[in-house]
């Protein structure tokens, strides 16, 4: 009963279907075998500075957060320069910025792992050379800006301001299974006021409408993987009465406020928190003393910082509730239990991380929230929806 919650890496495939201006990429998986109790735990520890990052970033507007995706890597090909250069990247709601390594990154190791761009290959190219540095919880990317054509499967955005890296720190990129981030934030988080690539192609009638719809399917056994539209909206995939706009409180991350959490009629965010939905992120994050308080009322064990409960038993936890805009939003047991092994042994993990030094009742809805729902980040009307799956 879950083997939708096996890890799976997710790759987007180049072609785009085009709908009424609309344009969807789907989302395609490449299976891993089921990821290591210690392994999780690894990835999980740093992830656990994210909201940190995003606290930082609002103060003081030159840092960009990257968060450890472990239960799925939702990443896609890209090309960049003429003729197209290809690369994967993270779709990641939780930043603004594209970027990818520089053929110009000789001395990090994380350079070497992965495909680097070579400006004098491109037709396209325009240099920039504005100095491009991101700091990250667990490391750094340091490079160069530079302009040039960005290709999504046949669409074709001109003039494009991107981050070549000369420098990547060894974690947490040595490893990733992606080369570069494709920020589908706002503007006002990009590093250097870059426009980034979404606002690009509706300024250049590339898209329909200034919004994008996400769909991450969590189970491994489907074909399709997920899908992002951008332009539009995917009919078949949501209820499209059910998606009810709710205004963002900040027009920076994807930040809206939430009533509150509950589970077994008890409650947590009790007067109202603030909450960011990213794609770049796995598991649900909160504050320390509402995560550790519903691990107790599932039964839950701390390991490492982790709740983890008794597979067996998994099945009889109860829902748990986010009240956003005065409506319901509930995530079921199959939800939010992710499966680990410990040498062949089943493990069940909570999918809410705790952050132990972020206070003000900040929370992060990553991939174990977003994949319940047809998830629709409008940057028109500063609006998120999230919508039932058909």
């Amino acid at each position: 009963m879950y083997s939708n919650r096996v890890p799976v890496s997710l790759l987007l495939v180049i072609a785009i279907v085009s709908s009424n201006a609309a344009l969807r990429v789907p989302l395609h998986k490449v299976h891993k075998q089921p990821i290591q109790y210690r392994e999780f735990i690894e990835n999980m520890q740093k992830s656990s500075s994210s909201l940190d990052k995003y606290l930082v970033m609002k103060k003081e507007g030159a840092r960009e957060a990257l968060k450890n995706d472990h239960n799925a890597e939702y990443y896609g090909e890209i090309g960049i320069g003429t003729p197209p250069q290809k690369f994967t990247v993270i779709f990641d709601t939780g930043s603004s910025n594209l970027w990818v390594p520089s053929s110009k990154c000789y001395f990090s190791l994380a350079c070497w792992n992965h495909r680097s761009y070579k400006n004098s290959k491109s037709s396209t190219y325009q240099p920039n050379g504005k100095p491009l540095n991101l700091g990250y919880g667990s490391g750094s990317a340091e490079g160069f800006l530079s302009i040039d054509t960005l290709t999504i499967g046949t669409t074709r955005i001109e003039n494009q301001t991107f981050g070549e890296m000369t420098s990547l720190s060894r974690s947490p990129f040595r490893l990733a299974k992606f080369d570069g981030i494709f920020g589908l934030g706002y503007p006002s988080i990009a590093v250097d006021h870059v426009i980034p690539p979404v606002y690009n192609m509706v300024n250049q009638g590339l898209a329909e409408k200034p919004i994008f719809s996400v769909y991450l399917n969590r189970n491994s056994s489907a074909d399709l993987g997920g899908e992002i539209t951008f332009g539009g909206i995917n009919e078949d995939l949501v209820d499209s009465k059910t998606l009810i706009p709710i205004q963002l409180s900040s027009e920076t991350f994807w930040q809206f406020f939430m009533d509150g959490v509950s589970v077994a009629g008890y409650n947590w965010c009790n007067n109202g928190c603030e909450a960011i939905a990213d794609t770049g992120t796995s598991l649900i994050i909160g504050p320390s003393k509402e995560i550790f308080g519903i691990y107790e009322m599932l039964g839950a064990e701390v390991d490492d910082g982790l709740g983890i409960v008794n597979c067996e038993l998994a099945s009889t936890l109860p829902p748990i509730t986010f009240k956003i805009g005065g409506r319901p939003y509930v995530l079921e047991q199959q939800d939010y239990i992710i499966q680990v092994e410990d040498n062949n042994e089943k493990i069940c993990v909570v999918g809410f991380l705790n952050l132990p030094s972020v206070s003000g009742g900040n929370w992060i809805l990553g991939d174990v929230f977003l994949g319940k729902f047809y998830s629709v980040f409008d940057f028109g009307e500063n609006t998120i929806s999230f919508g039932k799956l058909k």
